[in-house]
């Protein structure tokens, strides 16, 4: 009696470690069971209590098995990361990168959260709706770049951080931190200036810098062939996509889209010029 209750026990153990799911359906258990044998799965189905039970022959193949199972149930498939991306995820900030961060997350809080318009007044490009360089003609040349330092909600200030984060510890620790500030300035500068020219008043966002990174590492990844990262086709698409419908005013809220394009192109220029030097340099350093 005690050999047959440890079968059993053993049996159902075996059974619970083959498991994938259990459904009432029967037409969606033929769908499912069809799907996995054309990836190569085989499985059993046992009916009990108006359920089919089902589970894998092979102990392998049951992740798979599970995932196919969540997706015909309504579930969603797991998240799979680029492995380009795993790798930048896998380094870690630099002094830059951490410093331009938290810059914007303490004029984020005092300025939005805290709700102090003055600091907001003094790192826009300008105070004057009339006249968008009022305030450089009065010598507070600080305002070229602090407009990328200032975030209008937690989205905005959320996403632009995020992506500041993967793509500047990526230059930094590529490039070094003087590069990332240098291209930071750069890029800035010139999408707040272009902003303000073409479309005057109360701007702001890291936004303008963030395409500038992208603009950068876009050419340099694919004409430096020495870099080992390669930016995901998708994200890029994603940015320029989000870039041009911006212009065509979709959405139901205002973006800084001369910010964006002049930091995208600005960027470029630069990728373009740093890949075509560290190239010419390596190749000297094999002749």
């Amino acid at each position: 009696m005690a050999n047959q209750e440890n079968d059993a026990n053993q049996d159902n153990d075996l059974k619970r470690l083959h498991y994938i799911g259990s459904l009432r359906d029967e037409q969606i258990v033929s769908v499912i069971e069809k799907q996995l044998l054309n990836e190569g799965i085989h499985i059993r189905k046992e009916f009990e209590n108006d359920f089919f039970h089902l589970f894998v022959v092979e102990l392998k193949d049951l992740s798979q098995a599970r995932e196919v199972y969540r997706v015909y149930i309504g579930g969603a498939k797991p998240i799979e990361v680029n492995k380009d991306w795993q790798y930048v995820q896998s380094l870690r900030m630099g002094p830059a990168t951490i410093i331009i961060l938290a810059l914007c997350a303490i004029v984020f809080i005092f300025g939005w959260i805290l709700k102090n318009e003055n600091l907001y007044y003094l790192f826009a490009f300008s105070t004057s709706k009339l006249d968008p360089y009022h305030n450089l003609n009065a010598g507070e040349y600080w305002r070229i770049i602090t407009p990328a330092f200032i975030h209008f909600g937690f989205m905005h200030v959320f996403f632009n951080l995020l992506w500041w984060k993967e793509l500047g510890k990526l230059i930094e620790f590529t490039k070094g931190s003087f590069f990332l500030i240098l291209l930071l300035l750069f890029t800035g500068i010139i999408s707040n200036f272009l902003q303000a020219a073409m479309s005057p008043g109360f701007f702001g966002g890291l936004s303008g810098v963030v395409y500038g990174l992208l603009g950068f590492l876009w050419p340099y990844s694919r004409l430096n062939p020495n870099f080992k990262f390669k930016l995901p086709t998708t994200d890029i698409v994603l940015m320029t996509g989000w870039l041009f419908l911006g212009f065509f005013d979709v959405f139901n809220f205002k973006m800084a889209n001369w910010a964006h394009g002049g930091g995208l192109v600005s960027g470029a220029i630069l990728g373009i010029i740093f890949a075509l030097i560290d190239r010419q340099k390596t190749q000297t350093d094999q002749a």
